[in-house]
């Protein structure tokens, strides 16, 4: 048993290095968000974020902190046309969010985290690379991914972005 235990600690050592960031299982402050709700390709995430960002503040709400994205199931486990994923801002707890915007919370406490440098398109790389940490951290995913988008991609290069990826975590039951 002790010697198992060690081994995984090893294996989480040896797979934070490999990241390149430091991953972290950490408390997290739950948030409120403003999104819309998307269903399909993430390549259409061109349009969706111009069509959530003008209806965003068309309903004159105030962004509360940063840009996210939620993804609910992912290309390993369904087809493109059948991802479920949203885009949105951190708002107030009492912002008043009307359609074709849905109000959502995470409320999730426990979570794993990391860091991505580098353009979006890479971020998966980076998920997977999270994915197996928890795994080897004694943890299961507990809830959906969610990246926040820590600069905009329109001041900085696309190798300079950086997305703080997120995944809700529980202990393994034994």
């Amino acid at each position: 048993m002790k010697k198992m235990l060690l081994m995984s600690l090893a294996l989480a050592v040896c797979a934070v290095l490999a990241l390149g960031q430091e991953a972290k299982i950490q408390d997290v402050t739950p948030f409120t968000y403003a999104c819309l709700e998307c269903t399909g390709p993430y390549e259409q995430m061109a349009v969706k974020i111009p069509q959530f960002i003008g209806e965003f503040f068309k309903q004159k709400l105030v962004p509360a902190g940063t840009m996210v994205g939620v993804y609910l199931n992912s290309p390993a486990q369904v087809k493109p046309e059948e991802l479920k994923w949203s885009i949105g801002f951190i708002v107030a707890k009492d912002a008043v969010v009307a359609a074709p915007l849905t109000k959502a919370e995470f409320s999730y406490k426990k979570a794993a985290s990391i860091i991505h440098t580098g353009p979006y398109e890479k971020v998966g790389e980076t998920v997977d690379k999270l994915m197996k940490f928890i795994a080897s951290s004694g943890h299961v995913a507990a809830g959906p991914l969610v990246e926040k988008y820590l600069n905009n991609p329109q001041m900085v290069k696309p190798e300079e972005l950086k997305t703080e990826v997120i995944v809700p975590v529980e202990p393994v039951k034994k």
